[in-house]
């Protein structure tokens, strides 16, 4: 099997890449930039950084390291993503719409203390809606994990 940018395929049969699950299941273990093109995305196929680690697979769509990057922007800075992919980024709402509405999706959140200990959190379904809907949040599902789920609720 040959891996040419977004397109994956033996010579006979040719498959799209849509997200870093499709990388992983052609066989490639290791994190690193991929090129995907989500199905219904009106632009060019971008570059994504795939984790391949805890089940392979994940999508990356933000990087906090050191806080070298502002995160502090507006609106248009947030729709088509910003910093670097190699090292802390933003990957944009518009993509991130459209990946995670073409199939049912997890999300996974690793996060280190101050002291250097790891956490993370996963919920086995995650989605957004669109800009019209201001990329709200339109499922998430059952928590998993060593990160705590504090429920609050103000009035």
């Amino acid at each position: 099997m040959l891996l040419q940018g977004w397109l994956y395929g033996d010579g006979k049969t040719c498959l799209q890449l849509t997200n870093c699950q499709d990388v992983y299941t052609a066989g490639i273990n290791e994190s690193g930039i991929y090129t995907i093109k989500p199905t219904g995305w009106p632009g060019s196929p971008f570059p994504v950084y795939c984790n391949m680690a805890d089940g392979g697979g994940w999508t990356v769509f933000q990087r906090r390291v050191n806080g070298s990057v502002d995160f502090y922007r507006n609106w248009t800075s947030y729709k088509e993503g910003f910093g670097q992919i190699v090292h802390e980024f933003w990957m944009g709402n518009d993509k991130l719409y459209y990946i995670t509405n073409q199939d049912n999706y997890q999300i996974r959140i690793d996060l280190v203390d101050r002291e250097g200990t790891p956490y993370f959190a996963e919920y086995d379904l995650f989605r957004i809606n669109d800009e019209n809907d201001k990329y709200r949040l339109s499922a998430v599902g059952t928590h998993s994990g060593t990160a705590e789920v504090l429920n609050t609720v103000r009035e």
